[in-house]
């Protein structure tokens, strides 16, 4: 251990050193011993002229501090190089919350990443509620939400920010009371809608909670979200006679009762999907989709003679294609 020592001690020495290469050697020596103790060696290399030594100085934070204590990143925090600040931002989560007069010190940079990092980390540790309040009422956005998601945050915080001036706050806090089962009133729900609050945060709820909302929004709906209603629909209705299929069927959602019906079999359900398939006013696309889907079933005589009838009546060339493909698909097995 001794050997070891006088090792990392001789490499320590030869940093200062004007013959760059035993520089540049004491450092491949340093990061070679490996030994968290010899962060310190490297601090005075943040400032050093040569941009491989300072991004040596930074490795050897990101290696070794953590092995350390929070206030090990002191240097990096009090630095004037924003840079250097946000590396110590990025390397909060690998620490305890303690030591959190340091990491205020990293809060009160006019940085968001810094204060974001900063104050996710001041959070976790105790008797911070004073910091917690003062964060909720900030004006940024982020921080707010920062706090809402914090083990001081409360259901009546996220009740009271439901009224916030940011959107991205509000979805926030909708997203969290939704996971608590909370009921949202219809006047909060028209409010949210109201202001774009993004559908696909409210699609699980409404399909749960409340059908008729969605229903009179559905076209508000763009791609991603419904997705999002399908896979919630696949879900929660797994029957032809859900409510909610049937609502949306009346409403002349075949594009989504199409997406829901994949993978379902039975009389009632190939009913719905044949009358789907020779809709002419629904998308030929989506109409293809479900016909290819169908190929999977081409052993059944049922589904073979159905699609001979869609080739020879559809209006669509790509569906009479489709279909005839379908019909023929069992020929010769």
């Amino acid at each position: 251990m001794s050997n070891l020592s006088n090792r990392s001690t001789s490499a320590i020495n030869n940093l200062k050193s004007k013959d760059d290469r035993k520089r540049r050697r004491a450092v491949r020596e340093l990061f070679e011993i490996d030994d968290e103790n010899d962060l310190s060696a490297f601090v005075p290399l943040l400032d050093d002229k040569d941009s491989w030594y300072r991004s040596k100085a930074i490795d050897a934070f990101r290696i070794w501090s953590i092995r350390k204590n929070v206030l090990d990143l002191e240097p990096l925090i009090s630095h004037h190089n924003l840079n250097y600040n946000r590396v110590a931002a990025n390397l909060l989560e690998n620490f305890r919350a303690e030591n959190i007069d340091i990491v205020k010190k990293l809060f009160s940079k006019d940085d968001s990443i810094c204060q974001k990092k900063a104050a996710e980390f001041i959070l976790k540790a105790e008797n911070e509620k004073e910091f917690f309040d003062t964060l909720i009422s900030s004006e940024d956005e982020k921080l707010r939400i920062v706090a809402l998601n914090s083990k001081y945050s409360v259901k009546e915080n996220l009740i009271q920010a439901i009224d916030d001036k940011s959107i991205k706050v509000v979805e926030y806090c909708i997203s969290k009371l939704i996971e608590s089962d909370y009921n949202i009133d219809d006047t909060v729900l028209d409010e949210l809608i109201e202001r774009g609050a993004e559908l696909k945060l409210l699609i699980s709820y409404l399909v749960r909670n409340n059908p008729e909302k969605l229903i009179q929004n559905i076209n508000k709906i763009n791609n991603t979200e419904t997705k999002v209603l399908v896979d919630v629909l696949q879900k929660e209705c797994p029957t032809i006679d859900h409510k909610i299929i049937k609502m949306l069927s009346e409403n002349q959602q075949h594009v989504i009762v199409g997406r829901w019906l994949q993978g379902k079999k039975g009389d009632a359900e190939d009913k719905l999907r044949w009358a789907i398939i020779g809709n002419e006013e629904v998308d030929e696309i989506e109409r293809c989709r479900l016909i290819e889907r169908l190929f999977s079933r081409c052993q059944e005589e049922p589904i073979r003679l159905k699609a001979k009838q869609i080739s020879e009546n559809s209006n669509s060339d790509l569906i009479k294609i489709t279909a005839h493909n379908l019909s023929t698909a069992n020929n010769g097995v």
